[in-house]
This record gives C-alpha cells, structure tokens and sequence, in this order.
C-alpha cells in the first residue's frame, strides 16, 4: 500500500505591523486637513463675497461692517445652500433626463461587441514616421491635459466667488422687495436717541461704532453713528 501524500501546510499570515497603520492614519489624517482647510477658505470666500455683494448693492461700503472668520463661514455655508436650493428648482429636468438617456445609449453601444479590426494605415508608414507622429500626439495629449487641469483649477477658485456674488445679489434683491412690502412697512426697526424717535426703517447692518439703516420713508439707506442709539424692534410674525 502505498502512503498518502501529506497535506502542504500554508504558513500563518503575518499581521500587518505597527507602522504600517499608523502611516495609513497619518496620511489619512493629513488628507482629512487638507480637505477641510480647503472646504473653509471655500466657504470663507464665498461668504466673504456674499457679505460684500450684499451691501455693495444697498450702496454700503463692506469696510465699515467687518464680520469675523466665524461668521463669514456660516454665511458662506448659508450661501451655498440657498444658491443651491435655487438651481435645483430652476434646473430643466427634460434636459437632464434626455442627457442621461444618451449617456445610457452611448454606454450600450460601447458595450457590443466591437468589429474585426482592419489594418491601420499607420503600419504601412516607415519607423521614423511613426516615431514623430507618435512625439507630436503625445506632445498634444499633454498639453491637452494640462491646460484642462489648470482650467480644473481656474474653476474651483471662480466658482465660490461666483455663488457668493449671486447670493449676495439675490439677498439684497429679496430684502428690498420685503422691506417695501406693505406688511413691512407697519412693523419697521426704530432707532431711538435720549428718549427721542430718530428715524424708523429695517436694519441692514450694524457693528459696534455704526447702524445701516433702510429709510422706508425716504426709501434710501442712511448710516448712523451708533454712540448714544437705542434700537428697537418688534418680534418678527413667522410665515404659517
């Protein structure tokens, strides 16, 4: 009789060192870094212009109203969000579907099976033909990609300003319209001085030395000093 052949014995996996996690957390930490310092100066910059656009259109210089990094975060992250709620309802859908649709048919299509290849014409060129048609296509290619990425790049640095400036143009649009809304006109900001009514409207802006105020009456924004001002205000009616 003769003996079986004993069983070949795989040798235990070795665990995975040390080192080798501690490098994935330390590049993944550094990748999470990178992604949020980006994500708010996007956001920065996107308030930044809002806030500025905001008042530029009310004809009220930004540099008299300065916000915090804090602040101009969180409207850029208010910005973003509104801009965004508008493009989604203003978005045509029928396009969108017809280009998915497309899309699907072109995927379709490059998935048959492909026809038998004929010979190129490039195979019957001589070798040093070949080899310069070959540097010139790659020397294009590559500058193709390139002036792609910096067009990548070009984008992502207009399109956080791009938000902000229409947001700011459709915030200062809105709130003029509001404050000149009949239901707005009997429930208006005061500004009070010495027990004395000074002027009545809807606060724009306000910072510790100054008050931008929109004059319903006059239908202008004024800018006030604020040293001595009281502001009153009624509580806002929320919309059922």
């Amino acid at each position: 009789m003769t003996e079986a052949p004993a069983a070949i014995s795989t040798p235990p996996r070795q665990p995975r060192s040390r080192s080798v996690w501690i490098n994935r957390a330390t590049s993944l930490t550094a990748l999470v870094v990178a992604v949020g310092t980006l994500l708010g100066f996007c956001l920065h910059l996107t308030g930044h212009v809002a806030h500025i656009t905001d008042l530029g259109n009310w004809g009220v210089q930004s540099d008299l109203f300065p916000r915090p990094a804090e602040w101009t975060i969180i409207n850029g992250y208010y910005a973003i969000f509104s801009e965004t709620a508008r493009t989604l309802s203003d978005m045509p859908w029928s396009l969108i579907v017809t280009v998915c649709l497309a899309i699907a048919f072109a995927i379709l299509v490059h998935r048959l099976p492909a026809p038998k290849k004929r010979a190129l014409i490039t195979d019957r060129l001589p070798n040093w033909l070949k080899n310069t048609i070959a540097a010139i296509a790659l020397s294009a290619l590559w500058m193709t990609a390139i002036f792609y990425l910096l067009l990548i790049v070009l984008m992502i640095a207009i399109i956080p300003a791009a938000v902000g400036q229409r947001a700011g143009e459709d915030t200062a649009a809105q709130n003029l319209a509001r404050y000149r809304s009949s239901e707005n006109l009997t429930d208006p900001d005061e500004l009070w001085r010495g027990g004395e009514l000074l002027m009545q409207g809807h606060i724009i802006a306000a910072s510790t030395d100054l008050v931008a105020l929109f004059d319903t009456e006059l239908d202008q924004v004024r800018i006030i000093d604020r040293a001595g001002i009281e502001i009153r205000s009624r509580p806002r009616k929320s919309a059922k």
